[in-house]
């Protein structure tokens, strides 16, 4: 797993560099929320949740709802359940009764989630991610980054080194980065990495600063490197499992 963290730690600090949106793209927003199960009550909690996602989809529901389960990290047990690929209109709109998505919820979920339950909203930055083949990814290391304040113009440069660095050596590494927008103490980066079993978590064959000296040259790859300690204020990452029993997907796929 050290090797996996190296990686990760590059790549959080690779790809941070994007500037603060200041105009929303098509279809980039997700809302997250992310809770626990109230001590002993774990079944109930995933009992519950498959109720709800059954409502959702009696409603016809066209919007997707994953769920994945943390295995390490802070939030271990815990859930974090997204819907994705969203416009800020659509949430003016949503696909299914909200007071009664509401009602179903208190009786199905809530009665069983332990205080601290968060809402969060992200922006899914595709330009500088490499999502998996639909249905390849059933683990994700998820690292979360906060930059320090002011070192965005670094970021930027490094983001376009590194991101290019990938592409040149075709890097075999599925990756999505999402930017915070709303809920939680910023600037939040979040760089998902997903693996298709656990024997992917050891990594590509070529480690990540092999593969950025072999792009851009031992001396600007070190440069690179060094930049990292300078960069990050911390980072913290975590194990996830996805929970499909636990998630709902439309037949015509949705969002």
């Amino acid at each position: 797993m050290r090797r996996l963290a190296l990686y990760s730690v590059a790549l959080c600090l690779l790809l941070l560099a994007l500037p603060v949106a200041t105009q929303e793209e098509e279809g980039t927003i997700a809302k997250i929320v992310f809770f626990r199960a109230k001590p002993g009550m774990n079944q109930q909690l995933e009992d519950g949740l498959k109720k709800h996602m059954a409502w959702h989809q009696a409603q016809n529901g066209t919007w997707a709802w994953q769920n994945w389960q943390y295995e390490t990290g802070e939030n271990s047990g815990g859930y974090g359940a997204g819907t994705f690929g969203h416009r800020w209109s659509d949430f003016d709109n949503v696909d299914v009764g909200e007071a009664a998505d509401l009602a179903d919820a208190g009786q199905n979920i809530f009665p069983y989630v332990a205080e601290g339950s968060q809402w969060r909203y992200y922006q899914f930055l595709p330009k500088v991610s490499k999502p998996p083949a639909e249905g390849t990814a059933t683990l994700a290391e998820e690292v979360v980054f906060h930059p320090h304040y002011g070192k965005d113009a670094e970021f930027t440069v490094l983001m376009k080194k590194i991101h290019q660095a990938i592409e040149k050596t075709q890097w075999p590494l599925n990756y999505e980065w999402y930017m915070l927008m709303s809920g939680g103490q910023g600037p939040e980066y979040v760089l998902v990495i997903f693996h298709k079993n656990y024997a992917s978590l050891q990594g590509p064959e070529k480690p990540f600063p092999a593969m950025l000296e072999e792009a851009l040259g031992r001396q600007e790859a070190e440069m690179v490197m060094e930049h990292f300690g300078k960069i990050v204020k911390g980072e913290r990452s975590s194990l996830l499992r996805l929970r499909p029993d636990l998630s709902y997907i439309p037949e015509k796929g949705g969002m």
